[in-house]
């Protein structure tokens, strides 16, 4: 090996194996011990100012004095959105007691509608009782939501209540199960947030007509009315149609000082005819309103359509002074007190038809505040595929009636569906978007989704980040349904400010139920032709694919505040 290599030659590599390489070691490991030597409250300093979560992971891997100290960082928010991380991550906790320590917000998603294959159900009581096990290790936990088709067992909610004592957030959601007068749900007090969400797997219980009306357990309102008198933000929660239908009137009776969000589903506040004789002025839910003026979220779950609500809004105009957001029909928007200074708005009707765009477009030329925009659409009109010749045209003349966005979310019904290049050269008309939500049906053939996304920064590169949801099939309410596909991106830019690649999370669901998801940075060319299938080659700088009968990867997210359990949990190997 070492032939045709002078005395002189090998003299020096020798001299760099003994001297240079050592030397670059020490360097290093004296870089290492002066980051371990800062003191606590400046490493997790560090971590507070980052913007992204991963980066405090990356950071955490360095030594096992970082992971400690970031601990609290990684696992302030845990949320288990599918079947396998229920198990997996509750088991590992009661292995781990050193972890629930520092979880604040504890969000559980069993049988998730977007997660869950066809005959992957959980047995509820399961996870429940997994969590009533962990539970008494989370002493800090602020926050707590369940999210399953049932409440859990009533048991959780006595060790949550008993075992917590920051607790000062709840959230469930109730199906076709009665609920229990003497539940333990309806012993808590003080709370800032409450949330009771009606959910329902199909709409085979329209075959039997309106469902008859329900009094809400009386220690559900004792507790909300006497014992919370300092809550922030309230849910009684139903997507229209709702199967239930729960007598909320008495929320009307509330009066909490510190109130900014109201969220009230397709429930019955007009409970006998007299109420709904009233006049809407006198009406007690337009007392209601008039009495919260530090309101700033308000959801009426498209309660406009049903007699068990007011028809519209009847206020003073010096009423709801500090909304800015919305979400509920299009007659509530228009007798808002001033809704031009709404900032974020949410549509809920289905637009399914040629007529309703046009008020819909008259309207929002009337918010000039408005910076994000949410709409639920169908622009199949019953068989006719092109509306004004092209589907572009309808996204166009949406964004032209808004020209301050900053972020769009369109859920699209329509079967068959667009493709995403139609909806990308919309955008082009709307130079101020930063971040867009497309959740539409898949399109057998479309193209590569990493390709797609590609397109769409070259043609809008002004665009932040955005995401790309394919769904199975045809869902029934504003709750997208079950994913096909996903695309999360981030866009990367120079230090000219040009986009130059993309921070890339991609799900998918393959042959026979089977995953595969990766994360990567795929590089964007700086050409001024837009690119075509198969005319880059991704860069793959972190990758990881992973297979399986569970949805359990599809946890990216650029929010540090949302923990993510892949990423903190395979520090300790739990998954």
């Amino acid at each position: 090996m070492t032939m045709g290599l002078s005395p002189i030659h090998l003299s020096r590599i020798r001299c760099y194996f003994k001297v240079q390489q050592p030397q670059k070691q020490a360097e290093i490991v004296d870089f290492k011990s002066r980051i371990e030597s800062l003191p606590q409250h400046l490493i997790l300093e560090v971590g507070r100012q980052s913007h992204f979560l991963r980066d405090v992971l990356n950071l955490s891997l360095c030594s096992s004095r970082l992971r400690s100290a970031l601990a609290s960082i990684l696992y302030s928010t845990i949320e288990l959105r599918s079947n396998r991380l229920c198990k997996a991550a509750l088991t590992g906790l009661t292995r781990h007691p050193g972890i629930p320590q520092h979880i604040k917000k504890l969000v559980v998603r069993p049988n998730s509608a977007e997660w869950t294959l066809p005959g992957d159900d959980i047995d509820e009581s399961l996870v429940s009782n997994l969590l009533a096990s962990v539970v008494p290790l989370c002493r800090r936990l602020e926050e707590f939501v369940w999210d399953g088709w049932e409440m859990p067992d009533d048991r959780l909610w006595l060790v949550l209540r008993t075992s917590c004592p920051s607790l000062k957030s709840v959230s469930t959601t109730v199906g076709v199960q009665p609920l229990s007068p003497s539940s333990h749900f309806f012993e808590f007090s003080d709370l800032r947030q409450l949330s009771l969400t009606v959910k329902c797997r199909s709409l085979e219980w329209l075959l039997d007509g309106r469902p008859k009306t329900e009094k809400l357990p009386k220690k559900f309102w004792e507790m909300l009315l006497e014992r919370c008198p300092n809550l922030e933000e309230l849910t009684i929660a139903s997507i229209a149609p709702s199967p239930r239908m729960f007598d909320i009137r008495h929320v009307t009776a509330g009066r909490w000082r510190r109130l900014r969000s109201l969220t009230l589903g397709d429930l019955v506040v007009n409970p006998n005819e007299a109420e709904k004789c009233r006049l809407p002025d006198q009406h007690p839910l337009m007392k209601f309103f008039a009495a919260h003026r530090k309101l700033q979220h308000v959801t009426l779950q498209q309660a406009g359509r049903s007699e068990s609500f007011p028809p519209c809004f009847s206020l003073v105009p010096a009423a709801l002074p500090d909304l800015e957001s919305f979400s509920g029909s299009l007659r509530y928007v228009k007798t808002l007190p001033h809704p031009e200074r709404l900032k974020h708005l949410n549509l809920t009707s289905l637009h399914h038809t040629p007529s309703v765009f046009t008020p819909t477009f008259s309207m929002l030329r009337g918010l000039p505040s408005l910076i994000s925009l949410s709409i639920w659409i169908d622009i199949s009109f019953g068989g006719r595929t092109n509306y004004f010749q092209d589907e572009s045209h309808i996204f166009s003349s949406l964004l032209a009636s808004s020209p301050n966005l900053r972020h769009l979310e369109v859920l699209c019904f329509t079967h068959p569906t667009f493709r995403v290049r139609e909806f990308s050269r919309a955008l082009q008309n709307s130079p101020k978007l930063e971040s867009f939500v497309l959740t539409k049906m898949y399109k057998p053939r479309e193209e590569d989704m990493t390709m797609i996304a590609a397109r769409v920064v070259h043609e809008n590169p002004n665009l932040k980040k955005f995401t790309l949801r394919y769904t199975a099939d045809r869902w029934p309410t504003q709750a997208a349904g079950r994913l096909r596909q996903l695309g999360i991106y981030e866009v990367r830019c120079d230090e000219h400010g040009n986009p130059s690649g993309l921070f890339a999370y991609e799900w998918g669901l393959r042959a026979f139920g089977f995953e595969q998801s990766r994360t990567f940075v795929h590089p964007l060319s700086t050409d001024k032709t837009p690119p075509s299938p198969g005319s880059t080659e991704t860069k793959s700088i972190r990758s990881s694919f992973s297979s399986g009968r569970s949805a359990g990867r599809a946890s990216f997210s650029s929010e540090k505040s949302r923990t993510s359990f892949d990423l903190g949990f395979n520090l300790y190997g739990l998954v």
